[in-house]
């Protein structure tokens, strides 16, 4: 402007002196005006274009109804429209409609239920890059129809596609939220009754045992129902899983809102007392919750009276939840012995504390002498039959009991202070399996079950990879399977093991997934190439919706992160195909294979299956192809802000 002030002053004192000045005015007016016109012109879109950054910030959000709210606010303000709405169609908000001006938001609730809009609208899909829609943005104007400009018309898709990316992203983090809750859900409690199931139990008894205090007493009832399998041969597992339910509905009803109702399995039910005012008011309180068992259930048209055995139990002096259910079961035997309702433990009638103490006395000796041999149980491509893996399991070979499985001394193992020579007698077993595998021209990795302890001793990455070399095995032949219960500490020491065992090279493997909690944390931060499904949802999932639920969104899940997902427990061909149809690509189980000693599983692998080594089952289907065993995962990296 102040330009052409100059230039019009110049020319009403030039003009009249030399008439040249008629013809360049003009064209100087206009080469300023074209100039101008430009500058305004693009600052204008800039405006344009850091108002669409500072919006599309915005949706940097993981919650759904904020980047909704958000997206029509937005909207309103950015293209001056009287009004916006926003219609979604993922999964999980179908059909749901926000509409909204500048000042916020006016409806948000079903499409079909939305107020009426006397409008002219602009309607753009919104649309990601893979051709994917996630609903419909609309721009509403009063009065006269509006048209946007090309620059305008480009805002809006881009504008479009970046709220189809936040809500996708806001969609996928809801259903990732949804699967975690089923997955927690399913760990803590029994399918069929609703009931804690064992896990949660030992995950709220440690807890109040560890914390116990003088306030009150912690006590256990261990309950199971006296012929029950008659129920099942005469009425049918139906009525049976009927009869399981109203007697879960009468324990909960009975017992105190603090106490913990569980169904352990079977027909063996817990009440887990806690804060009992004094230790002679258990076994009164487990009366009355027996005695709701009393009045007849009605079931398929039937009366019937289901009677049971308990043992109770207090919480000893030392000793967590294992030793408590111990006593109560000791407790209910005694009364199923003595033909009693209910039996309180007495130390004085319990022989189980000399065989343990003798079995723990044996340890050192064990060690020792090499008493603590390895099985191997295959692991098998579901689809081919082919082997992929196997895992080495732990026995004892003790000289006077035989051979006792895991349960009966690893917790004494871990109490004695012999883990470390335990656990290398183990693995130096496990790759030299691996390495004579190899030798024999089947080159398949060995999997380790290490126990939590280990992972707290930072010297055990050294006394693996100390056993690689001496073995000759690459670590890639090594898979060492980790329980959730301890990955999911988030200790120091425990994040330093898994980083060092990751550098080393070596395989990691979830175990049991499915049964802890918050097992997508564990995903995000532990490096695992595998998944193992436990073997308790494969037996359940032709029954109950959520295990299979469970087995379905652990397969996906899997799939989707690039790991190897393997079924434990598979006993039949129906569950091999079940699995296979439902994606899964590998299981293991005594379809297969029983856990048997090295030569036993050469012997298996060299006859083979038909004409076709290392194969141990016919194929699905003719055109099935072998899976290939995942490469390494790596953890992602923080991200830095410049700045």
């Amino acid at each position: 402007m102040i330009v052409r002030l100059v230039l019009t002053v110049i020319a009403l004192f030039a003009i009249p002196k030399q008439i040249v000045f008629v013809i360049v005015a003009p064209l100087v007016m206009a080469a300023i005006q074209f100039i101008s016109s430009n500058r305004l012109r693009e600052r204008a879109e800039r405006a344009a274009w850091q108002k669409l950054a500072q919006t599309t910030d915005e949706f940097n959000e993981v919650d759904l109804d904020i980047v909704l709210r958000s997206a029509v606010k937005r909207a309103a303000e950015l293209f001056s429209a009287d009004k916006v709405d926003v219609r979604v169609a993922v999964p999980v908000a179908m059909d749901r409609l926000v509409l909204g001006d500048a000042d916020g938001v006016q409806y948000d609730g079903p499409g079909g239920l939305a107020p009426s809009t006397a409008s002219h609208p602009i309607a753009v899909p919104l649309t990601g890059h893979d051709g994917a829609t996630a609903g419909e943005l609309r721009l509403l104007f009063r009065g006269n129809k509006v048209a946007l400009s090309e620059r305008e018309q480009f805002t809006l898709r881009a504008f479009a596609a970046a709220l189809s990316t936040a809500i996708r992203n806001a969609s996928a983090f809801a259903e990732t939220k949804r699967l975690a809750a089923e997955h927690e859900h399913a760990a803590k409690h029994d399918p069929l009754t609703g009931l804690a199931n064992r896990r949660q139990l030992y995950t709220v008894g440690d807890d109040f045992l560890a914390e116990r205090s003088a306030e009150g007493q912690i006590g256990l009832l261990l309950m199971d129902l006296n012929h029950f399998k008659e129920v099942n041969d005469t009425l049918g597992h139906v009525a049976g899983d009927e009869v399981l339910r109203q007697v879960a509905a009468r324990l909960k009803d009975t017992s105190p809102e603090e106490d913990l109702v569980v169904r352990l399995g079977g027909d063996e039910f817990a009440v887990l007392f806690i804060g009992l005012p004094a230790p002679a008011l258990a076994v009164p309180r487990a009366r009355e919750i027996l005695a709701s068992l009393d009045e007849p259930m009605e079931v398929d048209g039937m009366r019937l009276v289901i009677e049971a055995s308990a043992g109770v139990a207090l919480a000893p002096a030392r000793g967590g939840l294992e030793e408590l259910l111990r006593r109560a079961d000791v407790a209910m035997y005694q009364a199923k012995r003595a033909g009693n309702r209910i039996s309180l433990y007495s130390m004085s009638r319990d022989t189980a504390d000399i065989g343990r103490l003798a079995l723990s006395a044996d340890l050192p000796r064990a060690v020792a002498r090499r008493e603590f041999t390895v099985n191997f149980q295959p692991i098998v491509d579901l689809a081919t039959g082919q082997v992929l893996a196997t895992e080495a399991l732990a026995r004892w070979h003790h000289p006077d009991r035989g051979d006792l499985n895991p349960t009966r001394f690893l917790d004494k193992v871990e109490r004695s202070g012999l883990l470390a020579a335990f656990s290398e007698n183990v693995l130096e077993q496990a790759l030299h399996a691996a390495g004579r595998l190899r030798t024999e021209g089947f080159p398949l990795p060995v999997a380790v079950n290490v126990s939590p302890r280990s992972l707290l001793d930072p010297t055990f990455p050294d006394a693996v990879e100390e056993r690689l070399l001496l073995a000759e095995v690459a670590p890639e032949a090594l898979t060492i399977e980790l329980t959730e219960s301890l990955t999911l500490s988030q200790l120091d020491v425990v994040d330093e093991v898994l980083r060092r065992l990751r550098d080393l090279g070596v395989r990691l493997a979830l175990d049991d997934f499915g049964t802890g909690y918050s097992s997508l944390a564990t995903l995000a931060r532990v490096p695992v190439n595998e998944l193992k499904i436990d073997r308790t949802f494969v037996d359940a999932m032709d029954s109950t919706q959520a295990d299979a639920a469970v087995v379905r969104s652990t397969i996906d899940l899997g799939r989707s992160l690039g790991m190897l997902v393997v079924a434990e427990g598979v006993e039949s061909e129906d569950q091999r195909r079940r699995l296979w149809e439902e994606g899964c690509p590998a299981g293991q189980g005594h379809l297969f294979g029983r856990p048997m000693t090295l030569e036993r599983l050469l012997a298996a692998l060299k006859r083979g299956y038909g004409d076709r080594p290392a194969t141990l089952a016919a194929p699905l289907h003719d055109s099935a192809s072998v899976i290939r065993l995942p490469a390494r995962r790596s953890v992602p990296q923080p991200r830095h802000e410049l700045g």
